[in-house]
């Protein structure tokens, strides 16, 4: 039998012990596609090792794994000869042609559709606020700061989903939900402001989450594209905001 990894958290090695694989999980991850290919393929030589995130002890077992593996998913699949990550590794490794539908592409053409549907408010409203007439100005400099914070609040969002399936996500030193509450806060506050300072106010905004996003979220397994994808609609979203900021300041 191979050695095991001496980096590796205590329950970890003691489960490679007894068999080749081992299957982390949070308890709140989705393992049923997994745990159908080692019933399939490896009967009788894997094991669940169930982490559930309320115990501080589990947290920092799993923080030294992530430590140990450099991987921040789960489920995550070990075997005696190293970690091999989530689903999509593990029928690699196991020689599976199964397609994997696991996992959602960015580049899909739907997600591309409805990214760019949700540009549409973004670029109406602020082409829109140029019209002369100053009670569609101000109607539409209203709906293009209002639609910006529903927006951020959106994204904040997503946070409150990666925790859901990964309770040590973090964001710096916050957890993933308290993260998640900060961008619909600012927005909120930001359109309490008069327009001109509204709409700058969002517009930075936006800039300081896609910032936020590509530090916190670089290291997770995420669909490929997805952080171009967001690279290009919040600069789609900037750029609308800017518009609307020049028709004010024009006016």
């Amino acid at each position: 039998m191979a050695e095991t990894n001496p980096d590796w958290p205590e329950p970890v090695r003691r489960a490679l012990e007894e068999y080749p694989i081992v299957l982390v999980t949070s308890g709140l991850s989705d393992t049923r596609e997994a745990e159908a290919l080692l019933d399939q393929q490896r009967p009788g030589e894997w094991t669940r090792l169930e982490w559930g995130m309320g115990s501080a002890g589990n947290r920092a077992a799993f923080h030294q794994l992530q430590q140990a593996t450099g991987m921040r998913i789960l489920p995550l699949v070990v075997t005696r000869e190293g970690a091999l990550g989530g689903v999509p590794e593990l029928r690699a490794w196991l020689g599976d042609a199964t397609p994997d539908t696991s996992r959602t592409d960015a580049r899909d053409p739907v997600l591309t559709v409805l990214g760019a549907g949700g540009l549409i408010p973004f670029v109406f409203f602020g082409a829109g606020a140029w019209i002369a007439h100053p009670e569609w100005q101000a109607f539409a400099l209203n709906a293009l700061a209002l639609y910006g914070a529903v927006i951020l609040a959106f994204l904040g969002a997503i946070h409150w989903g990666i925790h859901l399936a990964d309770r040590s996500h973090r964001v710096g030193p916050l957890s993933g939900p308290a993260w998640a509450v900060i961008p619909p806060v600012l927005a909120w506050l930001a359109v309490l402001q008069p327009l001109p300072e509204a709409i700058m106010t969002l517009a930075v905004l936006f800039l300081g989450v896609l910032w936020v996003d590509r530090l916190s979220l670089r290291d997770r397994r995420l669909p490929p594209g997805y952080l171009t994808l967001r690279m290009v609609l919040t600069t789609g979203a900037i750029l609308s905001l800017a518009a609307g900021l020049g028709a004010v300041t024009v006016g």
